[in-house]
């Protein structure tokens, strides 16, 4: 006797749960999604908000409200957004009572590059990336012959110069002129000649200790051409 009340009471749970199920299947069917929230994660970079996230689902025509819970795909979505020049990545939620959640990840530029063929951005992958028309940051900036062959010694040189809070300050441009790499300082109007972009934590602990030593005495202003191509030299042309 115990046994068939112990099958009726199981039975009378899966009956349950399966009623249960189909409702919630039901509702499901006919419950339209809306957009609850889109969140930003905060960045150094400020090129994508929640403004610019709804114009762009507004420009692809993304309609929330209707849209049915059962025919919303998450995925589809976040492919979508992450087409965006600058977004990184996105990851969407959306719960039973149809509410969405967006959460973006925008990009991370580390270098202009305003060449003589284009202007854009290396990312912190030292992938390119288009300019925003809503935003500008500050970095530094890649001017010249510069080609996509390039781009590699570009990124590397910049996420040397980035680990430095002396060097990310002093250092502002660099123009490519055939083989040879042209530094601007901030602090001083000297060409910095720094040839190719190899041997570039040698030639910079050259230029820090020339600055150290050097320029307190003859002062910042003093030459007009300081020369790094030589290997172990500073060589400096005066005003």
């Amino acid at each position: 006797m115990r046994k068939v009340f112990l099958i009726l009471k199981w039975a009378s749970v899966l009956a349950l749960f399966i009623v249960v199920l189909s409702f919630t299947n039901s509702r499901q069917e006919q419950q339209f999604v809306s957009l609850d929230k889109i969140s930003v994660l905060v960045s150094e970079d400020n090129f994508v908000n929640e403004k610019i996230v709804m114009s762009y689902l507004d420009e692809n025509k993304v309609s929330f409200d209707s849209t049915l819970l059962s025919n919303f795909k998450a995925e589809e979505l976040e492919v979508l957004l992450e087409k965006h020049p600058s977004i990184e990545k996105v990851e969407v939620f959306v719960n039973q009572k149809g509410n969405v959640a967006i959460t973006v990840e925008q990009k991370k530029a580390v270098v202009r590059i305003k060449s003589i063929y284009d202007d854009y951005y290396l990312d912190e992958f030292g992938k390119r990336m288009k300019l925003s028309s809503t935003y500008t940051p500050n970095l530094l900036v890649v001017t010249g012959e510069v080609r996509v062959s390039n781009h590699q010694e570009i990124f590397d040189f910049v996420s040397l110069i980035n680990k430095s809070e002396f060097w990310k300050a002093q250092i502002t441009q660099l123009h490519f002129m055939g083989n040879e790499v042209i530094m601007s300082p901030r602090v001083g109007d000297q060409k910095i000649r720094f040839g190719c972009l190899v041997d570039v934590k040698e030639k910079l602990n050259n230029l820090y200790e020339f600055y150290k030593q050097a320029m307190p005495v003859k002062g910042w202003q003093a030459y007009s051409d300081i020369n790094l191509k030589f290997k172990n030299q500073v060589v400096c042309t005066k005003k």
